[in-house]
């Protein structure tokens, strides 16, 4: 393929009907993952995909894949996220044939205007309803119209609204005299963002030289003009074009003057993403390693060619010793002036001879013995061949070198790739783990989950776990038809003494009640008061003291290696554990993320060939999420 592709005007007049499906979403969150990159996440998610990846340079698509984000967000991020969080997607549509999307959006007390721009170096820009600028990515001017804080915006040009065309329409454009002058690529360029590759498939199907101007072409305008409206308004079939293992190229439909192996996706966005993770995502070459190399091969073939005049010099040494009484005679012959049959050359004044010997010409000080100008070729040898011992050394250490770099590359290009988004365990909607019996225990995060367990998940047979004191999370060992052990039970009561009020106050251990669930209602009996977020406990509870202790590590489940927390002895692959203490959370966090990246990179092995990342993603808000109230202390 030649020059990267981009999204044209056509491209994102079919991609604004598939993100009509966005209308009615609630915008969640917005990230920046670079300067020029970023993702918009919906509520709920639309067959799949809940995520919006917008990269000003020239793409946008709704993706089923969950993307890498900075910890800490830009203030234009932060900007996005004050305005749009809770918004309601109204109205998605593209301005004109322009590679400019806009998503209106509706919320309590305001509408707002979300406009993308995918052009020239690209911009996101936030409008009230009356178009007016609040914020923006960057500012920018150009002829006829500012893009700041407080302009109104304008977009590059009004005209032409595609939905009051027919093909007669696009005639009518084609044939106006601005028009005629142009050649005829720059023309469907302008008027109908009809870019590469589907110029390319004009030019095919109407025999056409896309370089001259229309008006050499009036005949062919009226076939111009139909084949233009087909490509608008025809029904999308994506496909992507492969080459290797690369996806090469992707287009709306099947396109004639695109010979590689096609692939039908389902939809565009699909295809969009396709192309742009096999494209795009890729990591530049570093300039590093493309000097390493260079100079690797430099040496190996300096180190060749130290081995080949060493060994050179030594055949010269081993012919001299050979033929040593008659280069004796010739040397002797050269002093007293005389001529010999294997002279070829003779500089008496460096005192330097040359012969002939097996068809080769050697070089002789002819003041000097024919032994000793053996052993003067050997000792050359003998350095060349020294060096060519020394530079294996060299090589060595820069091979070693050229890996870990390549290495470092690897787990960049690995880094940068979006990983699978697996729709999550009904449970991990909570804080969660499995016991060494097979037994899983759910617990809530705050008082609306409290809540929600007991009312959806606490059957009667189960066992509920509290703090024996306000505050702390409701804890649910589940027990699916099996009879509890005593580590299930002790590892349910450990979890309900730690996320409670009991870490916050830094206390080592804590006292822990559990009841079967049939002991267990959210109601109060008749002329009793119960407190929001209380529960009424009817007949005898069992009591346990336990240590307070949480570790945070990966559990094996049947879908998958999972990040999750729960007490010493439950089955980890990897862990890190707490206790309460002195340090701050945040700081914690980055360094239990840090330690599990680090394990990750040593015992789970990545699938390079594929498209996205098979490694569990670690995220700092999901450790802290995980974490118990409180400062900690990390058990070494």
């Amino acid at each position: 393929m030649g020059r990267k592709r981009k999204l044209t005007g056509l491209d994102i007049r079919h991609l604004a009907r598939e993100l009509f499906s966005l209308e009615g979403r609630i915008v969640k969150k917005v990230y920046s993952m670079n300067g020029h990159t970023f993702s918009f996440i919906f509520y709920p998610e639309v067959n799949g995909c809940r995520e919006l990846v917008v990269d000003i340079n020239g793409f946008v698509f709704l993706t089923d894949l969950k993307w890498k984000k900075p910890e800490v967000p830009p203030p234009f991020v932060m900007s996005l996220r004050k305005h749009l969080e809770g918004k309601r997607v109204s109205y998605i549509s593209q301005i004109g044939m322009e590679r400019i999307l806009t998503l209106e959006l509706i919320g309590k007390e305001s509408s707002l205007k979300l406009i993308l721009e995918l052009f020239g170096g690209g911009n996101i820009l936030l409008a009230e309803d009356t178009n007016k600028i609040i914020s923006l990515l960057r500012r920018a001017k150009y002829k006829g119209r500012t893009l700041k804080v407080g302009e109104i915006y304008k977009p590059p040009k009004e005209e032409p609204v595609l939905d009051e065309w027919s093909s007669s329409k696009v005639e009518e454009y084609l044939s106006s005299e601005e028009y005629l002058q142009k050649p005829i690529w720059r023309s469907l360029v302008e008027l109908f963002g009809i870019g590469p590759p589907y110029l390319d498939e004009i030019a095919l199907d109407l025999n056409l030289n896309l370089r001259d101007s229309l008006k050499n072409h009036r005949e062919a305008i009226n076939d111009i003009a139909h084949v233009i409206y087909d490509l608008v308004s025809r029904k999308a079939e994506p496909v992507v074009y492969v080459k290797g293992d690369l996806v090469d190229n992707f287009s709306v439909f099947p396109l004639r003057s695109l010979s590689e192996e096609i692939k039908r996706i389902r939809t565009l966005s699909k295809a969009i993403q396709l192309y742009y993770i096999s494209q795009e995502m890729k990591v530049p070459e570093d300039p590093r390693i493309v000097s390493l190399r260079k100079e690797i091969e430099r040496q190996e073939n300096l180190r060749e060619e130290y081995k080949e005049k060493s060994d050179e010099l030594k055949s010269i040494g081993d012919l001299i010793y050979l033929y040593l009484d008659s280069i004796s005679r010739t040397i002797k012959d050269a002093k007293e002036g005389k001529l010999s049959p294997i002279i070829r050359k003779i500089d008496r004044k460096s005192g330097i001879i040359y012969i002939l010997l097996d068809n080769k010409e050697i070089k002789l000080d002819f003041l000097r013995s024919a032994a000793s100008n053996a052993s003067d070729y050997y000792a050359k040898a003998k350095k060349l061949r020294e060096k060519y011992e020394r530079m294996r050394e060299a090589i060595s250490s820069l091979r070693i070198k050229l890996e870990k770099l390549e290495k470092e590359i690897k787990e960049l290009q690995i880094n940068r790739k979006p990983v699978e988004r697996k729709k999550l365990k009904w449970y991990e909607r909570f804080r969660w783990f499995f016991t060494p019996s097979g037994l899983l225990v759910i617990a809530g995060r705050d008082s609306q989950s409290n809540s929600e367990i007991v009312s959806k998940y606490l059957d009667e047979d189960d066992l509920f776990f509290h703090v024996d004191m306000p505050g702390g999370s409701v804890v649910i060992l589940k027990i699916d038809g099996k009879k509890p052990d005593n580590d299930s039970i002790y590892q349910a009561a450990t979890a309900a003494a730690s996320f409670s009020r009991a870490w916050r106050e830094g206390l080592i251990s804590a006292d822990v009640y559990y009841v079967r669930g049939e002991q267990v209602s959210k109601h109060a009996p008749s002329g009793m008061y119960l407190p929001k977020g209380s529960f009424y406990i009817a007949g005898k509870r069992n009591y346990l003291r336990v240590k307070l202790e949480i570790c945070i590590g990966f559990q094996e489940i049947p879908d998958g290696v999972k990040l999750t927390s729960a007490p010493a002895g439950v089955p980890f692959l990897y862990s890190i554990c707490l206790r309460p203490g002195s340090l701050g959370k945040e700081e914690t966090a980055k360094m239990l993320k840090n330690r599990m990246e680090a394990w990750l990179r040593k015992n789970i092995k990545i699938d390079e060939a594929s498209d996205v990342s098979a490694k569990p993603d670690i995220n700092l808000d999901d450790i802290l999420r995980m974490m118990p109230p409180g400062k900690v202390d990390v058990m070494e």
